[in-house]
């Protein structure tokens, strides 16, 4: 397997998200407003400096005119937007900012000529234990004011404005900094440049040989862990808004088909009606025994068909979570009655028929114990949570 910036980030972001996108290789022609703006702009850029070596240096015009084309080519109802205040309109014009306002500043882009455009590098790394792990990068551009000193600029669309202790923390360009010493031998500094469009800011930062090679060294770790792990479980967050492959997901699948009007005949609506009245119920309280125990038959067939843990209501999200616990036998049955001898016949029986859980807690807390005896138990217990069904108001 390749590595990269990007793949250990989505690694580190969700497990889950690296399995279905890398190793099932899932495909999906959605992509969030951001990463699609971002891209456009990127695009622009490569021209601008393509046609500089050319010989040509594009007006403001030329690139604002550029750019709208690409936007209207390319722009289709699968890029989606999380930040429904804005429309996409309003995405095209901040794209469209950045690059006249990169336009002005480092107009007319005689710094130095590009040697690299959206050059792809391959970075091999040893971890601790001398085992190599092949990266690769696209590097956005490379340019050489003077002899022997190189700069590496990457450009930027986020809204943030990173801290110097996160620019110091860098892989990326860290990585693509050893990409570089490697191919050219006579480099004496190596710069790594970031361009934060949206702020029409530069950020530069040099990096020692020890700063670089403890860098590679966490890649390769991380390469390494990747490539042992056996497990890839979902890491909810604030990012799971803007994943692109949430229908694949158990903990999204749900929110995510709701959130599609035209795939509403899959049953969505029924998925949110279910969350609903399961919060009316607990609210209630009235006949909550008998409906609670239906509803939450049809909430667990529901989630099995759908393969789907969250469901997504109104004005809440309620959570599933699944364990497995032994069925024990009703009473009356030969299966039951032959356990019961069995767990006799092996002096298990008091630990598994006496102690409950739920009496115990209640012995404790009522005083039912005296004190020599409550301090006794609870030295030798945990305590654990055992609920299935979470509902989560928004």
């Amino acid at each position: 397997m390749f590595f990269s910036h990007s793949r250990l980030e989505t690694y580190e972001n969700c497990p889950h998200k690296f399995k279905l996108q890398y190793i099932d290789r899932i495909k999906t022609g959605r992509k969030g407003i951001e990463a699609f703006t971002g891209s456009l702009v990127h695009e622009s850029l490569e021209q601008l400096y393509r046609d500089l070596r050319m010989g040509h240096c594009l007006d403001a015009k030329e690139i604002e005119t550029h750019y709208r084309a690409s936007w209207r080519e390319s722009f289709t109802n699968e890029v989606f937007i999380v930040r429904n205040q804005y429309s996409p309109d309003d995405y095209q014009e901040m794209g469209l900012k950045c690059l006249l306002d990169y336009h002005q500043h480092y107009y007319p882009f005689n710094q130095a000529v590009p040697i690299w455009l959206e050059q792809r590098v391959e970075i091999p790394l040893l971890n601790a234990e001398g085992r190599q792990f092949n990266f690769i990068g696209i590097i956005d551009r490379l340019d050489s004011p003077e002899d022997g000193r190189y700069e590496i600029h990457d450009y930027k669309t986020s809204m943030a404005l990173p801290s110097e202790e996160k620019l110091k923390a860098d892989r990326q360009l860290t990585l693509y900094q050893l990409a570089v010493e490697r191919s050219f031998p006579d480099a004496r500094g190596v710069e790594l440049v970031w361009h934060y469009l949206v702020f029409d800011r530069e950020r530069r930062l040099r990096r020692d040989s020890d700063a670089v090679e403890k860098v590679a060294m966490d890649a390769a770790a991380l390469a390494c862990e990747i490539e042992s792990a056996r497990d890839f479980p979902e890491k909810e967050s604030e990012l799971c808004e803007w994943c692109e492959l949430q229908e694949h997901c158990c903990k999204r699948k749900h929110l995510y088909m709701v959130a599609q009007p035209a795939k509403r005949e899959l049953g969505t609506e029924h998925g949110t009606e279910l969350a609903n009245r399961y919060q009316e119920w607990m609210d209630s309280k009235r006949e909550a025994d008998e409906h609670l125990k239906d509803l939450r038959k049809e909430i667990l067939d529901y989630s099995a068909y759908y393969e789907a843990d969250n469901l997504q209501g109104n004005s809440c999200v309620l959570k599933i979570s699944h364990d497995r616990l032994p069925k024990i036998p009703r009473k009356g049955d030969a299966a039951r009655e032959e356990l019961e001898r069995l767990l006799h016949e092996r002096g298990a029986w008091e630990e598994v028929s006496v102690l409950n859980p739920r009496k115990l807690r209640s012995a404790l807390s009522d005083k039912e114990m005296n004190d020599d005896l409550c301090e006794g138990v609870r030295s030798l217990i945990d305590w654990e949570d055992s609920a299935t069904l979470r509902i989560y108001r928004r």
